[in-house]
């Protein structure tokens, strides 16, 4: 019976401390929001305002030429853009020009490293770096 009595008054002890208020809705995630969690905003529009911004993405294309050209590509994606890399020049055959076209290529990747963007080769002379969020 004394288990008894002690689970009765964790019982009651339990529902006293649930009956606490609650936290309002999740503010700032919107349409990300766990399930079961309503919005702030109920006509919707501060989600389509958010949505809006993810839409706008854009591709651009650079030929790459020497190590000049690394703030442009890592300032686009670092912006949310793709980007594609035009390597024909570098990409010539000679030695010394594959020599700088390693290392812009490895300047990009460690730059853009921190914020998870990927790199993919596209043919011998196109190279793709592409956002976090977008998938390869």
């Amino acid at each position: 019976m004394r288990f008894w009595k002690r689970d009765e008054e964790e019982k009651a002890e339990s529902t006293v401390e649930s009956e606490e208020p609650q936290a309002g809705p999740v503010r700032g995630l919107g349409v990300f929001a766990p399930a079961g969690v309503t919005s702030c905003y109920p006509d919707g529009e501060h989600e389509c305002k958010r949505l809006a911004e993810l839409e706008a993405i854009f591709i651009r294309s650079k030929r790459l030429e020497s190590l000049d050209d690394v703030p442009y590509v890592v300032n686009e994606v670092r912006a949310g853009n793709i980007v594609l890399l035009d390597i024909s020049a570098l990409n010539n055959g000679r030695e010394q020009s594959r020599l700088e076209l390693k290392r812009i290529i490895e300047r990009i990747r460690g730059e853009t490293r921190c914020f998870r963007a990927d790199m993919a080769l596209v043919n011998d002379n196109c190279v793709i770096v592409t956002p976090p969020f977008v998938k390869m």
